[in-house]
């Protein structure tokens, strides 16, 4: 792990890493992470990963300017901007000339500021509408001008809404990453609730999950809870949840990435993005 100016910068470099072999690069930026995927060429593998931890927002200009990895000489890639700004729509009552007004429901948007992003999943029957920093924007298209933008909830809930074997009456997902989390509740294998949650500390995240399963009227000793990621990021633990529900899985996401050897290390951060993509379509 490097410390550079005023972000920390871990790396999974695989035994190969060329950057002339960059084709696709897969950005996930988080209120104070950004994880930095590179895809090779021809089998689109991971061929390096690269983490920046940060504190300040205007620390994200910073390593956009001044990282190597945003020299590589692709220009496609995609972003997830994962932050509270975000609603769904179901598909067939989505028009896109509306997207604003879906939005003003869930945030305040500024329209000199803002971008509005929408993207299909679950087969394009739900929408997922987000906003994204038009400065950020700018300066991204400086170096990667054919990126595509999207909120990170959708990567999130398509990942959720893939898991659909073996599914209990009562089930709770949660997503875990750096002090936040996505919930979502399915009742018979349908979605019902979901949403995404900043997490100071153990008290609010148990509060929460309460909440989701008072507004579920789930049994809580019934109740399937499956948690992916690292419960330290929640300020939690297994045992400490033992002490209010009765069937908690943690276990590591279903895995459809593939690494060059000497970048699979990425897989230990026990981020999502390690371990499930979308569909990358070159």
């Amino acid at each position: 792990m490097d410390k550079v100016g005023s972000h920390i910068q871990s790396k999974f470099i695989s035994d190969k890493y060329d950057m002339q072999d960059i084709s696709y690069l897969s950005l996930f930026l988080y209120e104070k992470l950004l994880a930095v995927i590179a895809h090779t060429e021809e089998s689109q593998k991971i061929t390096a990963s690269f983490i920046y931890s940060f504190q300040e927002k205007e620390t994200v200009n910073q390593i956009i300017e001044t990282e190597e990895i945003f020299n590589a000489p692709n220009s496609e890639g995609k972003l997830y901007l994962h932050h509270q700004r975000f609603t769904l729509v179901p598909t067939p009552l989505f028009n896109a000339s509306q997207c604003s007004q879906y939005l003003s429901f869930a945030t305040e948007i500024n329209k000199e500021k803002d971008n509005i992003t929408y993207t299909g999943i679950a087969n394009n029957s739900i929408q997922v509408l987000g906003t994204a920093d038009k400065q950020l924007l700018d300066q991204l298209d400086k170096k990667l001008p054919e990126l595509e933008i999207t909120h990170g909830a959708s990567h999130v809930l398509d990942y959720f809404l893939s898991q659909n074997q073996d599914f209990q009456s009562q089930e709770l997902f949660i997503h875990a990453s750096p002090d936040c989390m996505y919930l979502a509740a399915f009742t018979e294998g349908k979605l019902s609730l979901f949403n995404r949650f900043i997490i100071p500390d153990e008290a609010t995240f148990l509060r929460y999950i309460f909440t989701f399963i008072q507004q579920m009227a789930f049994d809580r000793t019934h109740c399937k809870i499956r948690l992916f990621g690292n419960p330290e990021w929640l300020h939690t633990s297994k045992e400490a949840m033992d002490l209010y529900f009765k069937n908690i899985h943690l276990t590591p996401p279903e895995q459809n990435v593939s690494y060059l050897p000497g970048a699979e290390s990425f897989l230990n951060t026990h981020l999502l993005e390690a371990f499930w993509q979308q569909k990358i379509i070159s």
